[in-house]
């Protein structure tokens, strides 16, 4: 069943190659996301057996979170490093100013990456997300894809624990189905058209970066 694809990277995480499982340790193990949203999308897996089937919203109290951070630093520190030797600035965002922003570690993963969990995860493991902002990758194809990450839908890291679980028929009814398609750019309002959207995601992407290995 597809919903427990993450299971076996818990259980035997050595079989994998480092391309797949960016790190691992008997707490926790990083995975590179095999339908990743961004050019960088990691998720965190905790190994605790109780943990890994609670649902992320309420689960991730403050005093677990602690005990998580320093894998999120990790994944951030993996993105960081690996978006910096593939790719150059071309030019300003609303994110770095210029190179040498681009190039601060702090200001990147502050700037440039999100974590947080989906207030209805698709996956039966506990999971979190850390991923890069600019949305450009050939596995974003639909709308919920996007608005799943860009909308209330998505729970950032600083906002967690929730006091309850979200509904997940309004979330998935309204925030996700009915939200207005927001560039993560320029905020450029595509309102439903995502195939406008994501035309525009790739150029806005081609406009910022340029691959170190052109």
């Amino acid at each position: 069943m597809w919903k427990r694809a993450l299971a076996p990277y818990i259980k035997d995480p050595i079989q994998y190659s480092k391309d797949e499982v960016v790190f691992f340790d008997e707490k926790v193990v990083i995975i590179t996301d095999k339908f990743a949203k961004s050019e960088y999308h990691l998720l965190v897996l905790p190994r605790n057996p109780f943990l890994t089937k609670e649902h992320p919203t309420i689960a991730l109290q403050e005093s677990v979170k602690d005990k998580l951070d320093k894998y999120i630093a990790i994944a951030q520190d993996h993105i960081y490093k690996s978006y910096s030797d593939k790719y150059s600035l071309l030019v300003g965002s609303k994110w770095f100013k210029d190179d040498e922003e681009y190039r601060n570690k702090e200001k990147f993963i502050t700037e440039f990456i999100n974590v947080g969990v989906h207030s209805v995860p698709s996956m039966s493991n506990l999971h979190i997300h850390v991923i890069t902002k600019d949305f450009h990758s050939s596995k974003m194809k639909h709308k919920k894809h996007y608005n799943s990450f860009n909308t209330e839908f998505f729970v950032n890291w600083d906002k967690l624990p929730l006091k309850e679980i979200p509904d997940a028929s309004y979330m998935e009814k309204e925030v996700i189905a009915k939200s207005d398609l927001i560039c993560s750019y320029c905020s450029k309002n595509f309102k439903n058209k995502f195939s406008l959207l994501k035309q525009h995601l790739d150029e806005e992407f081609n406009t910022h970066f340029k691959s170190l290995n052109d």
